[in-house]
């Protein structure tokens, strides 16, 4: 806000309405400024409600189960901030110009997964948003705390400039509005797509071939394989009962799956066989396939990694 005297929006003492201004004229005026008001006043809750859902969406780790409760945890802690301590948080976490990694938990009971929504801007950039959203906190505070006190609503010439500082506060706010406004779709739709991808086919083989029980699995063919690589599955079955009891019992639970012959099927990294017993029955045995690794984080082309 420009420099005001400390008697309001007039460049001196206080004016009476001329013979020129009839009382009608000068209420709608008064009106008018009291309209925008609250169409700034509106402006700056919208904004502040935009910077609370990128705060609060924009960075998340850990399991997938986890997430509802850590949203609502964040969105929690989010409503109490004030609107400049808003625009410090997302300055901090949002606006960045570092590509950081979340660490990975060293417990993968379930699906984990990461999500950040970041510009990726430079730093000079950055500290320009900085100083456009440092002004508009301060607008907004001078509007709430300030204005009406400045403001001598018996003055023509002081409600002239109050409106026309009304006008100006909203024409500085716009863009800022505007680029939070985009940020905000942005994110919504990619969080939309995450959503679709963790729900998809892809998604849910994608959380089965990291799970617990398949890594347990491909460790298993390759710790106790023959020379072909096929292990027996009751074998892996005893295994997994002995060493990750809880996993095991919880499989149709956490991964769908009623048997480890269903769950090895459903997860693509491994190869399935059915041999004849000398007493005329049938064993199972699976291998890892060839084109997968259990070297996580590593990958050659033509290969997968579990």
């Amino acid at each position: 806000m420009a420099s005001k005297q400390s008697d309001g929006y007039k460049s001196a003492g206080s004016e009476q309405m001329s013979g020129e201004v009839t009382p009608e004229t000068l209420e709608a005026m008064r009106n008018e400024v009291l309209r925008k008001i609250g169409r700034n006043l509106l402006l700056f809750q919208q904004m502040e409600g935009m910077l609370k859902f990128l705060v609060a969406n924009s960075k998340f780790a850990g399991f997938k189960s986890e997430f509802p409760i850590a949203l609502e945890k964040r969105v929690e802690a989010v409503s109490r901030r004030t609107m400049g301590q808003l625009v410090g948080d997302y300055l901090e976490s949002h606006l960045s110009d570092e590509d950081s990694a979340s660490p990975v938990s060293d417990e993968l009971n379930e699906g984990w997964f990461s999500f950040r929504f970041t510009e990726g801007l430079d730093a000079a950039f950055i500290e320009k948003r900085g100083i456009a959203l440092a002004e508009i906190v301060g607008g907004r505070n001078e509007l709430i705390h300030h204005f009406l006190p400045r403001w001598i609503s018996t003055s023509l010439e002081s409600t002239r400039d109050a409106d026309a500082w009304l006008d100006l506060q909203r024409k500085k706010a716009l863009p800022e509005f505007e680029h939070l406004n985009a940020m905000v779709n942005a994110l919504q739709e990619g969080m939309r797509k995450v959503a679709e991808y963790l729900d998809s086919e892809e998604g849910q083989r994608a959380r089965l071939r990291h799970s617990m029980l398949v890594v347990m699995l491909g460790d298993i063919a390759q710790q106790c394989g023959r020379e072909d690589g096929f292990v027996l599955l009751t074998t892996a079955g005893q295994l997994l009962r002995q060493h990750a009891p809880e996993e095991f019992a919880a499989m149709k639970e956490r991964y769908g799956h009623k048997t480890l012959k269903s769950l090895i099927l459903a997860a693509e990294v491994f190869d399935f066989i059915e041999e004849p017993t000398e007493k005329g029955g049938v064993r199972v045995l699976y291998r890892v396939n060839p084109r997968w690794s259990l070297e996580i984080g590593v990958e050659t082309e033509g290969e997968g990694t579990l």
